[in-house]
C-alpha cells in the first residue's frame, strides 16, 4: 500500500494539488492570448460577431460532450492519465491560430481547447481526495486560482508584446506554455482512494440527492446568464470604449485579479456564512459590474467594473465544489461530471445569444445578462432551504481509518 500523500501545512494542498496549480498558472499564461485577443484576432480575419458566437459555442459544445468520457474516466479512477492527457489536448490550438490565414482555422484551434476539458471531472476528483468535506470549496479553489494568477501577469503582457510583435507571435508562445504545463502533471503522486471507491452509481441515483438537483438547475440557469456577454467583454472594450491592446490587457489582468481575490474571499467565507451567502456575493458583484461598465465612465470606473466582473471566473469552481458537498464519495465522478456537462450545455447556449444580442446593439448583451442576473438572485433566495446539504450525504469517510484501494497506476506517470 502506497502511503497517503502527505498534506501541506496551511492551505491544506498536497503536492499533487501543488502541481497542478503550477500547470493551472501556466495555462493560464497560455491562455490569456485567446482570452485577450481571440475575438479581436477573429474579426480582423475576417469573422462577424455571430461567427464568432458560434466558434465560442461550437468549443462549449465540444467541451460539454468530452465530459461523457471524461465523467467515464473519472469513474474508473484513471485519475492521473486523463489529466495529463487533458493537457497534451491544449497543444495543437495555439499553433493553429498562430498559422491561421483565416479565421476558420481558428475554430480548428477552438476544437482542440474544447476538448481538452475532458480532464475536469479527473481534475475535481483528484483535488477532492483526502481532503476534508469542509474544506473542498477553498482547496479547489486555491489550486484553479493559478489559472488566472498566470492571466494577471499575461494579460498586461499580452497587451504590450501585441504592440510589439504582433499576436501571432503570442500564440507561439502559448504553446510552448502549455507544453510546460503537461510536464508538471506528467507525473502525479497516486492518492488512496475512499472505501466504496468501487461503488458505482447510475446518473438517475443522483436525483435522489435534493441539494444537488437544485443546485444543478439553479447554477446551470447563471452560467447561461454569465455567458451571454462574456465573449465580447474584450471586443466591447475595443469597439465600445476605445481601448487600445495595452488598456485592453490592463483591464483584463483586473478581471482576473478580481477572481482570485474574490473568489478566494468568499470561499475562505463559506464555512462562516455559508454557501448562499457565497451564492449571493457573486450574483451581486456580477450586476454591480454590468452597471459600472455599462456607464462608460472613466478608466478607474471601467477597471472596478472588470474587478468585480472578474468574481465569475471562479464561480463555477466554487459551485461545482458546492454541489459535490451534497454527495457522497461514491457518486463525486458522475455527479462532477453531470454538472459539467450541463453547465457546459447552458453556457454553449448563451454564446450564440450573445452573438446575436451584441450584432443588434453591442450594450444589449450586458443590459440583457444584468437583468437576468437580478433574477437569478431573487430565485437564489427562494432555493436556500432546498440548497442545504442533507443529513444522508454525511462526512467522507477517513482514508486513514478505512482506507480502500490505491488509484490504479497511470502509464503517464
Amino acid at each position: 500500500m502506497v502511503p497517503r500523500t502527505p498534506r501541506a501545512p496551511g492551505l491544506g494542498v498536497d503536492r499533487g494539488g501543488w502541481q497542478i496549480f503550477a500547470a493551472q498558472g501556466l495555462s493560464g499564461l497560455g491562455t490569456a492570448p485567446f482570452v485577450v485577443f481571440g475575438p479581436i484576432f477573429q474579426r480582423q480575419l475576417g469573422a462577424t460577431a455571430v461567427e464568432i458566437g458560434l466558434i465560442g459555442a461550437l468549443g462549449l459544445v465540444l467541451g460539454t460532450l468530452s465530459m461523457l468520457p471524461g465523467t467515464w474516466l473519472a469513474e474508473q479512477y484513471h485519475l492521473r492519465r486523463t489529466i495529463f492527457w487533458g493537457w497534451l489536448l491544449t497543444l495543437p490550438a495555439p499553433l493553429l491560430f498562430a498559422l491561421a490565414p483565416d479565421w476558420r482555422l481558428t475554430a480548428i484551434g477552438t476544437v482542440f481547447l474544447g476538448v481538452a476539458v475532458c480532464n475536469t471531472p479527473a481534475i475535481n476528483v483528484y483535488l477532492t481526495l483526502e481532503v476534508p468535506r469542509d474544506r473542498i470549496s477553498f482547496v479547489m479553489t486555491t489550486v484553479v486560482s493559478a489559472f488566472s494568477l498566470g492571466l494577471i501577469v499575461a494579460t498586461v503582457a499580452c497587451g504590450w508584446l501585441a504592440q510589439m510583435i504582433g499576436i501571432r507571435w503570442l500564440f507561439a508562445g502559448a504553446f510552448l506554455l502549455f507544453v510546460a504545463a503537461a510536464a508538471c502533471v506528467a507525473n502525479l503522486p497516486r492518492k488512496t482512494l475512499p472505501p466504496d471507491a468501487t461503488v458505482r452509481v447510475a446518473y438517475r441515483d443522483l436525483l435522489r440527492f435534493r441539494p444537488y438537483v437544485v443546485g444543478v438547475a439553479l447554477f446551470s440557469a447563471v452560467t447561461v446568464i454569465i455567458f451571454i456577454p462574456w465573449t465580447f467583454t474584450t471586443l466591447y472594450a475595443r469597439e465600445v470604449l476605445h481601448a487600445d491592446d495595452l488598456t485592453i490587457g490592463m483591464l483584463m489582468a483586473v478581471f482576473y485579479l478580481g477572481s482570485v481575490f474574490i473568489g478566494l474571499a468568499l470561499s475562505r467565507l463559506r464555512g462562516a456564512v455559508g454557501p448562499m451567502v457565497v451564492v449571493l456575493g457573486f450574483e451581486a458583484a456580477f450586476i454591480a459590474s454590468a452597471i459600472l461598465l455599462l456607464s462608460a465612465g472613466a478608466f478607474p470606473i471601467i477597471a472596478v467594473a472588470f474587478f468585480l466582473r472578474g468574481a465569475f471566473w471562479s464561480f463555477r469552481q466554487v459551485m461545482t465544489a458546492l454541489v459535490g458537498e451534497a454527495l457522497p464519495s461514491r457518486a463525486l465522478a458522475k455527479g462532477y461530471g453531470l454538472f459539467a456537462l450541463v453547465t457546459g450545455v447552458a453556457a454553449a447556449v448563451a454564446s450564440p445569444i450573445g452573438g446575436w444580442l451584441y450584432g443588434v446593439e453591442p450594450r444589449l448583451a450586458f443590459w440583457t445578462s444584468a437583468a437576468l442576473m437580478g433574477a437569478a438572485l431573487v430565485a437564489t433566495v427562494l432555493a436556500a432551504a432546498a440548497l442545504r446539504p442533507q443529513a444522508v450525504t454525511g462526512p467522507r469517510p477517513a482514508p486513514s481509518v478505512a482506507p480502500g484501494r490505491e488509484e490504479p497506476a497511470s502509464k503517464a506517470a
